[in-house]
């Protein structure tokens, strides 16, 4: 039988993942440089006073590297805006460790120090300002950040009602929302609105967290 002919490249031996997948690590490095680059350019300078050069011009490469990585302007932001939120959701520290009390105000510090961070609250004040000329960022803001914040938090209760340390005649979703707006409401529009300085805003946090954890376990204990 006649043997085929090699061709000019061929494909790795199988189970030797280590070409491909050293491939993808620098394709996804470039790319998180590219969107880690572009948030910066869009914080600092709103969204449409950035354009495609301003990027080239912190990342190096092409107009052609931009476009076969996101296609858009408007799908880069998309891509920024959901690295942004991944930062607050990751952080969110729900381990079942130590009193009930315990977990839920580490819950509370792992996500206020990042959702109320200088960096967070410039991002969100950039969604609040382009939320009706650009609804699909806006949406997808709400999708990966606050929704997906509240879903974690709902988990979170939904196991201690059903182990019977949380009311269970309420929604857990309706009652991480509570939760979650108890820490953020005040200090968030106090921001946004300039109404604080970051002085102010770091004094009252740790005295919210401990207000809201407490009125949170008072108001849910099982009767």
């Amino acid at each position: 039988m006649e043997s085929r002919k090699k061709s000019g490249t061929q494909a790795p031996p199988a189970g030797d993942d280590n070409a491909p997948k050293s491939g993808r690590k620098r394709v996804d490095a470039k790319r998180d440089k590219i969107v880690r680059s572009a948030s910066k350019l869009f914080l600092d300078k709103g969204y449409n006073n950035v354009s495609i050069n301003d990027i080239i011009d912190v990342v190096g490469g092409s107009k052609g590297t931009i476009y076969s990585n996101f296609g858009s302007k408007e799908k880069l932001f998309e891509a920024v805006v959901e690295q942004m939120c991944s930062d607050v959701t990751i952080r969110v520290d729900t381990r079942l460790v130590g009193t009930i009390d315990e977990q839920l105000t580490r819950i509370a510090h792992s996500f206020v120090s990042k959702v109320l961070s200088p960096q967070i609250l410039r991002f969100h004040r950039l969604m609040t300002s382009i939320g009706r000329t650009f609804p699909a960022a806006g949406r997808l803001f709400y999708d990966t950040g606050p929704r997906t914040v509240h879903q974690i938090i709902a988990d979170w209760i939904a196991i201690h009602q059903r182990e019977g340390n949380i009311r269970d005649d309420a929604d857990p979703y309706r009652l991480a929302v509570l939760f979650h707006d108890m820490l953020i409401g005040e200090e968030q529009l106090s921001w946004l609105t300039s109404a604080s300085t970051e002085k102010d805003r770091l004094k009252r946090i740790e005295q919210t967290v401990r207000l809201s954890v407490s009125t949170f376990l008072k108001g849910c204990a099982r009767t």
